[in-house]
Order: C-alpha cells, then sequence, then structure tokens
C-alpha cells in the first residue's frame, strides 16, 4: 500500500520583506512581474503575418502596503528622504529589497529579489466616516532589475 501524498501548496499570506538585510512587515505585496517589450514588423509585401522581434524587459513597480505607523522607522526615513523634499544631491539611496514566500516552518519557498531599488511614490487610504478601515500606506518602489531565488 502506498503512502498517500502530501501536498505543500503555498498560501499568500505568509512572506515577508527585508530590505538591506532588515525585516520590514507589510500586509501586502503587489507589482512582482515583468513582460518581455516587442516591436511588430510586417514582411515586405506581405499583408497576412506580423513578426515580433523582442526589445527588452519591462518591469512593473512593486507597491509594498502597511497599516500606517504611529513612529517613524527606518523604513518611512528612506522613503521621506526621498520623496519628502526638493531634488537634492545624493538624496536617492539605492537598496535591495528581498520578498520571500513562506512555507510553514518560515523558510523561503521562493525568494524575489530586487536590485538598486528606491521609492517613486507614497500614498495614503482614502479617509471615510462610514467605514471602519485601518488607514493603509502604500509605497511605490522602482528597481533596476529582479531576479528569482529558490525553487
Amino acid at each position: 500500500m502506498s503512502s498517500p501524498v502530501e501536498w505543500s501548496i503555498p498560501v499568500s499570506f505568509h512572506f515577508s520583506v527585508t530590505i538591506e538585510k532588515k525585516s520590514v512587515s507589510f500586509s501586502e505585496v503587489k507589482g512582482i512581474d515583468f513582460a518581455m517589450e516587442v516591436e511588430p514588423l510586417k514582411s515586405g509585401g506581405d499583408s497576412f503575418n506580423c513578426y515580433y522581434l523582442p526589445k527588452g524587459k519591462t518591469y512593473s513597480e512593486l507597491v509594498l502596503s502597511r497599516g500606517i505607523l504611529s513612529k517613524n522607522d527606518d523604513f518611512f526615513k528612506w522613503c521621506n528622504d526621498t520623496l519628502g523634499g526638493p531634488p537634492k544631491k545624493d538624496c536617492i539611496k539605492l537598496k535591495n529589497i528581498l520578498v520571500s514566500l513562506l512555507d510553514e516552518e518560515d523558510k523561503p519557498i521562493k525568494t524575489w529579489i530586487f536590485k538598486q531599488a528606491y521609492p517613486v511614490k507614497w500614498s495614503l487610504s482614502e479617509f471615510n466616516a462610514m467605514k471602519s478601515d485601518v488607514v493603509v500606506e502604500s509605497i511605490h518602489i522602482k528597481y533596476n532589475s529582479f531576479f528569482i531565488q529558490g525553487g
């Protein structure tokens, strides 16, 4: 008699975010995707076929969201230093961000590593007297490249 097959399907709510080797808590991570940009090319005289030539990769912005904190942490300071005032020399500090999907033992199943990242937008959720929602801040991050590590 064979043993039952165990399934280990990852769940989307068990993840971690690390910025420059420091863990930062977020309630949501979005924008982990990339696409191949292509250029259409019609063959001379052939109006029925179109060929697509690869041009390069395009990346979405990484969006990190969390309940707004009452005190300023290192992550908020980094965002505020970058976005809070008029642009000045060396105001953009590039950092590496790791987003890991975790298993039931808190070990990474896969990790997405975003290289040379920096914040480009900060926003708050709406204030609404008719709802009892938590105020959420969202930070949009640009990065130069990313790669996937793990199974």
